[in-house]
């Protein structure tokens, strides 16, 4: 434990464990409170009630937080929990990081630069199943929530801890994130209801082919209390939202991206990049079409039998369902040995090839939860709770996929009990090019004559969804117990609590593919037999997409006899990166405390053992058969540590609050990382068997990765600015991270089924050296201009700033001449995030401009080859929304997301600022109306 760490403990502390954890008293109770402050002709409703239950709720708490209200939630067009949480201080959100999904929605949040690993989600302060962020072809189950597939209607606040208290899971680096449901008791247990029904529009919608459009979108809440006394109470809250969208996309490879070659232009290996001109490996356009249902129901009854006792029943379903068509057009120069009349922005490939490819790839996932738990109060100052949650999430989908391409040469039959040759394409003159890298966009402008030549696109292969299929699921059970005495907020004096938790985590993954090509006994399978129709250009190459019409492609390809097909070798694909992992955590904490009128003190320390056992596919050779197989091989391990952790608050004037914190937290390995296992790819199935093919991607298990250690210290000072009905708040925070976790890429030699593969892409799990992450945090709200002006007094607004500085120190592979390097950021973590809101809420007309800004991310680490890391550009985006109040009880509303139209962009290179890829998001429309009748 570092020296650092323990001269802190003695001055800072945690939350109470058995009050609410991260904030009190409730929303309805501390929106009431800002009334008081206000100029007496300010009406304070909408936007300005929810500042100002999100300062009360910042102001009450022990530990340093932020908190983002259901009212803030529903005035922007943030579709889920996720797209909300990007208006928060420090926080920023990414889409899915793989090559293979859309991302055009967020999936998860990054916050303080840790991305969702590091933190912890919980709902009502329990931990919930989570089945991960799609992640291609390697196990998608990583740790960390996935916050896109839950509704934004669940919630009555979300709140974001940013300092650790023993109480709470220490998985939370980064921080800690906690819906937290309505309770029908908020608002002195009067009756409560809300509905919208609104119809959406996404100004990308279409293409290439017609989508359903409009969508819509239908949110219900409801609760009240019943009894003799109003001793009971319920609560219920549904939605359902339907949006079709495309996003178009331009891009290179998946792997490696660029090649860089000599004078002579040949092609160059490993960090020579020769002269110094970067050549694009491949020009790659996609159109995705989306279809996206999400639809949830979140119950909950409660009873308050005593002033003494209370407890709760919550249950909830939710569902998101992405319908995912992706068709796309891949011009290869095939052979990039050698490049001629290179300049710096062109060269000349002599030959080269088109793929017209389809996707039909369904994405279900579905959670369900169950928690109960009680507080009883044996004495006035004391409070016995206990919590029990299980929790199911599950990843389904099923994938169609069938690829055309121009002079496609087909091997002979193979026996029906074997696999056989796979097709292969032929590089031709007629799909020669020039290429073009003068702009940010490449060009590879082959004539239309050869695009349009029909007759040259025969079917490469094809994948049935019936064999080709990625499931993943995650079943958490946890249970806990605390006690506590004088943890109140009202309470003064000396206090204490203890408590236990016992966690079971089971996630488990699973993918599986067939994939056949067709022979010399296989019919024509021409293209233009299956296309359909489209309207959709590639920009920057000038000419119409084809479009495979789904139908004709599917009846063209199962027409044909199974014996028209050699089914090329997928064994070791269905079998590398399947897993089933169990992780039973034990925790227990202790800590005291000091409360008084200006100074609260605690000081707390908790127990965490942690235990997993998983069970891999990993490849070994069979001495019998001298052949490779895959067999289950099982790992486990476990790791105990003691994390001190304290908070000190004072209230140095009645409107200033100064908070500093000090804690260790962890950062659990990523499930799969502990599998052990051996996994290869190939961008087309042909390179199985050639040493010198590009692409070629390994993924190998660390079973004995272990858990990142975080050193973190905290400062805040919150600054109440009562005649502006605002709060000025300014955060410190520096993270010393040991054992950081990242994935290791190595490009070098790899042996499978007796070829060497000379450029393979190798990845493994791995502890870095070191990393660390500091910044500062400031944010300001105004929640009217009236002292300004009296003319003024309708308006108000909020911003927030977070400047963040990161380092990772990244081994190198053994053999390297340097040991190590090192990144000026964490994966994941922007340089800054902004937000800024402008509002106007007079006389029943409330009008909103939001902006959102994240800095430049690092995407991914190429360890070896700095200039193959990958960033997230900087991106920006405006929202604006309106709501008009017809009359108490009945409002309009209108939105309008990305208004700007801003694409989110990966970006390469050695001075980074090549494309790797870049994807369209749409401008989307709402309009509705929403009803909240007065009870």
């Amino acid at each position: 434990m570092s020296a650092r760490l323990l001269a802190s403990a003695s001055l800072l502390v945690v939350a109470p464990p058995v009050a609410a954890q991260a904030a009190e008293p409730s929303q309805a109770e501390a929106a009431a409170a800002p009334e008081e402050k206000a100029p007496a002709d300010i009406v304070v409703t909408g936007i300005r009630r929810a500042n100002a239950a999100a300062i009360e709720s910042k102001r009450n708490a022990t530990n340093i937080v932020d908190v983002v209200s259901a009212t803030d939630v529903r005035a922007l067009p943030d579709n889920t929990i996720v797209e909300a949480l990007r208006r928060v201080p420090g926080l920023s959100v990414l889409p899915a990081t793989d090559n293979e999904h859309p991302r055009d929605e967020a999936a998860t949040p990054v916050l303080r630069g840790l991305g969702p690993s590091y933190n912890n989600v919980t709902i009502d302060g329990l931990t919930i199943a989570s089945p991960g962020t799609p992640n291609g072809t390697l196990g998608s189950i990583t740790r960390g929530v996935r916050l896109d597939i839950l509704p934004s209607s669940m919630v009555s606040e979300i709140q974001v801890v940013k300092s650790f208290t023993a109480d709470l899971d220490p998985n939370a680096t980064g921080g800690a994130i906690n819906l937290k449901t309505r309770s029908a008791f908020e608002n002195h247990g009067r009756p409560f209801f809300t509905a919208e029904a609104s119809l959406g529009h996404a100004n990308d919608t279409g293409k290439p082919r017609d989508q359903s459009d409009p969508g819509f979108r239908l949110i219900a809440t409801g609760s009240t209390t019943f009894g003799a006394q109003h001793q009971f109470g319920a609560t219920l809250s549904a939605n359902y939202q339907k949006l079709s969208s495309y996003t178009e996309t331009h891009m290179t490879t998946d792997t490696v991206h660029y090649s860089f070659y000599d004078k002579a232009g040949v092609l160059q290996s490993g960090t020579n990049v020769g002269n110094g001109y970067a050549v694009p490996q491949q020009d790659k356009y996609w159109y995705v079409m989306d279809v996206r249902d999400r639809y949830g129901i979140t119950g909950k009854l409660e009873t308050r039998l005593t002033d003494g006792f209370d407890a709760f029943v919550t249950g909830g379903y939710y569902l998101f369902r992405d319908d995912m068509q992706r068709n796309e057009i891949i011009i290869d120069p095939r052979n990039r040995n050698t490049v001629f009349a290179q300049t710096p922005t062109s060269g000349v490939y002599p030959g080269g090839d088109v793929e017209v490819g389809y996707a039909n790839q369904i994405t279900t996932t579905r959670t369900r939860v169950g928690q109960t738990g009680f507080n009883w109060h044996p004495a006035p100052n004391q409070l016995l709770s206990g919590r029990a949650s299980v929790s199911k999430a599950t990843y389904d989908e099923p994938i169609f996929m069938v690829k055309y391409a121009t002079n496609v040469t087909r091997s002979a039959a193979a026996p029906t009990t074997t696999t056989g040759k796979a097709a292969t394409i032929v590089a031709t003159p007629e799909y020669g090019f020039t290429y073009d890298t003068s702009g940010f966009d490449q060009r590879f402008p082959i004539t239309a004559a050869a695009y349009n030549d029909l007759g040259k696109y025969s079917l490469l292969y094809w994948r049935p969804a019936s064999d080709y299929r990625r499931q993943a699921a995650n079943r958490l059970a946890t249970g806990r117990l605390d006690y506590g005495i004088n943890q109140g907020l009202d309470d003064r004096g000396f206090g204490a609590a203890i408590g236990m938790v016992y966690t079971d985590d089971r996630p488990r993954f699973s993918i599986g593919r067939s994939e056949y090509q067709p022979n010399a006994t296989a019919p024509a399978l021409g293209m233009a037999d299956v296309l359909g129709p489209s309207n959709a250009i590639m920009p920057y190459l000038g000419l119409n997409l084809f479009a495979l019409d789904p139908a004709k492609a599917r009846a063209q390809v199962e027409a044909a006899p199974r014996s028209a097909y050699n089914a090329t070798d997928q064994y070791s694909f269905s079998n590398q990166d399947n897993f089933t992992h169990r992780e039973q955590v034990f925790g227990a904490y202790a800590l005291v405390s000091q409360r008084g009128e200006q100074l609260n003190l605690q000081v707390g320390l908790r127990y965490d053992d942690t235990r997993q056992s998983t069970v891999g596919r990993q490849r070994q050779l069979d001495r019998a058969s001298g052949t490779y197989v895959y067999v289950d091989r099982q790992t486990g391990s476990s790791y105990r540590y003691l994390l001190p952790s304290t908070v000190l608050t004072v209230h140095a004037t009645p409107l200033l609050d100064l908070r500093a914190a000090a804690s260790r937290t962890l950062g659990r390995p990523p499930y799969d990382a502990y599998a052990a296992r051996t996994s290869i790819g190939f961008v087309n199935p042909a390179d199985q068997g050639n040493p010198a093919a590009t692409g070629v991607t390994v993924t190998i298990g660390a079973p004995d990765i272990r858990p990142r250690v975080s050193d973190n210290l905290d400062l805040a000072a919150d600054l109440r600015i009562v005649p502006f009905g605002g709060m000025l708040s300014l955060a410190l925070f520096d993270k010393q991270i040991h054992d950081e976790i990242f994935t290791l890429t190595n490009v070098g030699p790899f042996t499978f089924d007796g070829t060497t593969y000379a450029s393979a892409a190798i990845s493994t799990p791995a502890n870095a050296a070191s990393a660390r992450i500091r910044g500062v945090e400031g944010s300001l709200i105004v929640n009217t201009l009236r002292p300004i002006a009296p003319l003024l007094a309708g308006f108000g607004f909020s911003a927030n700033l977070a400047l963040l500085d990161g380092r990772i120190t990244v081994p190198y592979s053994t053999g390297s001449t340097t040991t190590s390097r090192s990144i000026d950021r964490l994966v994941g973590q922007p340089g800054y995030t902004a937000n800024a809101t402008v509002f106007y809420n007079a006389g029943g007309l409330e009008l909103r401009a939001a902006y959102n800004r994240q800095g430049k991310a690092l995407r991914a680490v190429i360890s070896n080859i700095t200039w193959q890391d990958l960033y997230w550009a900087p991106r920006e985006q405006v929202d604006l929304s309106a709501t008009y109040a017809v009359n108490p009880a009945v409002s309009l509303i209108g939105q309008i997301g990305n208004v700007t139209h801003r694409r989110i962009t990966s970006v390469t290179g050695p001075g980074q600022d090549l494309l790797k890829d870049s994807y369209s998001v749409p401008t989307t429309f709402w309009l509705g109306l929403r009803i909240t009748p007065t009870f």
